[in-house]
């Protein structure tokens, strides 16, 4: 019978809320789901069970994001839910040419060893919070500059049992939204062949059953069609859409043609900016941007009707701009962006998640 862990599953699950579009929605990845499963003979007693992660992802190459976990009730023998959904990403652009890695480690770690390790954290002034969610949670930290170095202080030889390690790089050209699941064992247990996500939540075999013997982690891909203008307001592509923005609103409708060329050189200068920015789809910031002309070019008019970009087909210059051919289809794009953006605040609330 195998140890270690599995190849990564995707369980039978129900169908998820959103489907991920590839280069057309967002992405985040969270963890769902955790259990660890100490088996140990009697002269052995654990302490406490530590659980780190580290995310890196094509977005931030280089550059992990590390957290560190303790929680202080484990019983050996005895699966032991870890009661964590942290967030492991942000809402990232779901491009086909990036990836994420995601490496998850449970350890067993003795009383002296990190009771130890908590003195050192408070002699470099680190803070250790307590949480008033769970009475077992004593200590969560999530300082990348840092965590590494406690993840090595950990893994020192003696006083420490690592009894689940997963690393699983995710290429979003093959991503679905849903759960997936990796399941291990430091003895020789049996694993199933189909695992299952039930309605609500838990991962059982294809029996319904729960794995009792297992240490597991699951992790859930949301998608999200549109993040919306709030969340990019601190971009400078963003800044200075407002402010271009802003400013042709408040321009004299008799002077539209200077309003009008100003305004088209802050989109051009939009658009620079836009592409440097890789934390946003390309497509929203189009979309945006065209929400925006649709209230600039109703505040000018009725000067511009007809006489400027009112008419059936637009003019080269602005065709490239605001990526339509015509003024029906520019009004059709802000009405489907408007669209996104409801189900898209819709799918937050399902999620449980907030605006940001």
């Amino acid at each position: 019978m195998p140890t270690g862990v599995s190849p990564i599953y995707y369980p039978e699950q129900p169908k998820p809320l959103c489907s991920l579009a590839l280069d057309d929605s967002y992405v985040l990845v969270r963890l769902h789901e955790a259990q660890a499963f100490f088996e140990a003979g009697w002269l052995v007693k654990p302490g406490f069970l530590t659980f780190s992660s580290s995310v890196e992802s094509s977005f931030q190459p280089g550059s992990p994001a590390q957290s560190l976990h303790q929680i202080s009730t484990l019983q050996k023998n005895a699966p032991c839910r870890l009661g964590l959904s942290p967030n492991l990403t942000d809402w990232l652009p779901a491009r086909a040419t990036d990836w994420l890695r995601v490496s998850l480690k449970y350890i067993v770690v003795q009383d002296k060893p990190f009771s130890e390790l908590v003195d050192q954290m408070g002699k470099i002034g680190l803070a250790a919070k307590v949480s008033l969610v769970r009475p077992d949670w004593a200590v969560a930290v999530k300082v990348s500059e840092i965590v590494g170095r406690l993840l090595s202080y950990l893994l020192r030889e003696g006083g420490q049992h690592k009894i689940f390690s997963l690393t699983t790089d995710l290429n979003l050209a093959s991503l679905q939204a849903g759960y997936y699941a990796v399941i291990g064992s430091h003895s020789d247990e049996g694993w199933p062949t189909v695992l299952r996500v039930d309605a609500s939540g838990r991962l059982t075999d294809r029996n319904g059953n729960l794995l009792l013997r297992h240490s597991y982690a699951v992790v859930q891909v949301l998608a999200l069609p549109r993040r919306g203008q709030e969340v990019a307001r601190d971009e400078p592509w963003c800044e200075l859409l407002q402010a271009a923005r802003e400013q042709a609103l408040a321009a004299d409708p008799a002077h539209w043609r200077k309003a009008l060329g100003d305004w088209q050189a802050a989109l051009a200068q939009v658009h620079v900016l836009a592409r440097r920015d890789r934390g946003y789809l390309l497509n929203e910031i189009r979309q945006m941007i065209q929400a925006a002309q649709m209230e600039v070019e109703a505040s000018l008019s009725p000067s511009t009707k007809g006489e400027a970009y009112g008419l059936e087909e637009l003019p080269g210059d602005w065709q490239v701009l605001l990526g339509v051919r015509t003024g029906p289809e520019l009004q059709r794009a802000v009405r489907d962006y408007q669209d996104a953006l409801g189900v898209s605040q819709r799918l937050m609330a399902q999620y449980g998640l907030s605006k940001d």
